[in-house]
């Protein structure tokens, strides 16, 4: 899973989570105030009752004799009992619907929440789910100067809070099914728009290899942490360009400095070979060492080429190229060599194509892939060679009959002295960077080297090139 969706994962998990709380918190708050409330005004009612008590009659006088006394209560369910438990006072309610509600007991105030069926419809109640109706009750004992005097219950209808209550409810869930969706939508956004320039730095980044080392990431707020990000990976490249550049130098140097002698000593030991007197044992030895000169001026110039390190191209002589014609001067140059070994060289399909590229290059890379073929295949094998076009691109296949190349090894035979054997790169004069030199050149013409071999079937070496139009 990707970072952004991560981070709008959490983002969305814990803010939702704080919204959930914060609402549920709400909802249970506004709750308890309202039972609160409710509790307070009965705890009101209930104490205006004790204050009716007279001592002198031993009743609650008021509620008994005063004509508006039930009319005061309507609204509520009140019963009243005196210090011998018997009913003194009963609301009109209490004719309609009955609370199942105990005495209080050991001066204990009881608080309620009770849902009574009703009988029948009633005007003024307003019934619930199943035709009941929720109450909020408290049972308590009254006192007179510290001496109870009787018990009272009293309650009143809640369903219309309830009812509200859950309305509040399903506002409160909707409001965070929405919040919810505008937290997705809103996280997502600010992650995108967060993520945006580390997405930014990452492409950059990408884009730079050994060939433009000296770009630089570009920073827009120092003092942030991705303005921190950014210089931090310049000053890696500053590092990696420095170490770069000193390596290439230092293998381009050395190269300079080791062919003045050895043109030296090839020219003096050529010289050498005129000589009437020298023994001709000593001109055997001679020309073995002028051909390992040989080897190492071809091995520093393949040294020198891979020390490039401006671009690839920027060295290159372009110019529309007949590579079927050119394919054809590399096998007619490469067939000496190949019957030298006994060997056929033998031209499967040679279809006309014109490519942009470098005439000697392109040489060097054709020759360079037909001589390894001819080396690396025994006396009396074959190699095919076939040109042909495919779409906008040319794919030229050098093929051979030789030993073939390890599995383990075809991942590897484009790196700089790579060889599969070395036993056998010695013998056949081998350096490993011809394969390396080979890759280097189709890709500064904008094409693809590829290989594919088996082992005791021989080995397939595959240049597709991008073709141009004769005009071009």
């Amino acid at each position: 899973m990707k970072i952004r969706f991560r981070l709008t994962l959490w983002y969305f998990s814990i803010t939702l989570a704080i919204v959930l709380v914060f609402s549920l918190g709400t909802y249970w708050g506004m709750r308890s105030l309202l039972f609160r409330a409710i509790d307070g005004e009965l705890n009101l009612l209930a104490d205006s009752i004790e204050r009716t008590y007279d001592p002198f009659f031993n009743e609650f006088v008021d509620l008994m004799i005063s004509p508006g006394s039930a009319n005061r209560y309507l609204e509520y369910y009140v019963i009243v009992y005196n210090a011998s438990g018997k009913p003194v006072f009963v609301s009109p309610m209490t004719q309609v619907i009955s609370l199942d509600i105990p005495l209080s007991h050991d001066s204990v105030r009881t608080t309620y929440t009770i849902n009574a069926q009703l009988p029948e419809k009633v005007p003024f109640f307003r019934a619930g789910n199943g035709g009941k109706v929720a109450f909020r009750a408290i049972s308590r004992p009254v006192y007179y100067e510290n001496q109870q005097i009787g018990q009272v219950i009293v309650g009143v209808p809640i369903e219309r809070f309830n009812q509200s209550l859950e309305k509040l409810l399903w506002v409160l869930l909707a409001g965070i099914g929405l919040t919810g969706l505008l937290l997705g939508g809103g996280g997502y956004f600010l992650t995108r728009q967060m993520l945006n320039p580390i997405h930014k730095i990452t492409e950059k980044a990408d884009q730079i290899s050994h060939s433009n080392l000296g770009e630089r990431i570009t920073v827009h707020h120092k003092e942030d942490e991705l303005g921190q990000l950014s210089i931090v990976l310049n000053n890696l490249l500053e590092r990696l360009q420095k170490a770069f550049d000193s390596q290439q130098q230092f293998m381009a140097d050395a190269a300079h400095e080791l062919k003045t002698p050895l043109a030296i000593l090839r020219a003096h030991w050529e010289g050498e070979l005129n000589n009437p007197g020298l023994p001709l044992e000593m001109k055997e030895k001679l020309v073995g060492d002028i051909e390992t000169i040989s080897r190492l001026n071809h091995l520093i110039n393949n040294l020198l080429m891979l020390t490039q390190t401006e671009a690839p191209d920027s060295n290159l002589d372009l110019a529309p190229l007949e590579l079927d014609k050119l394919l054809r001067e590399v096998i007619s140059d490469a067939d000496i060599l190949a019957r030298a070994r006994n060997q056929e060289i033998l031209i499967v399909e040679m279809s006309p194509a014109v490519v942009r590229g470098d005439r000697g290059r392109l040489y060097q890379l054709f020759f360079n892939l037909v001589d390894n073929a001819s080396k690396y295949t025994a006396e009396g094998g074959k190699i095919w060679v076939s040109l042909h076009l495919e779409d906008r691109w040319v794919l030229a296949e050098i093929r051979d009959n030789g030993p073939g190349i390890p599995a383990e090894d075809l991942p590897h035979i484009f790196k700089r002295f790579y060889r599969v054997k070395k036993d056998r790169a010695r013998k056949t004069g081998g350096s490993g960077l011809g394969l390396a030199i080979c890759q280097l050149i189709t890709e500064s013409h904008g094409g693809v080297i590829g290989v594919e071999s088996t082992i005791g079937a021989g080995s397939t070496f595959r240049v597709k090139l991008p073709v141009v139009s004769v005009d071009s």
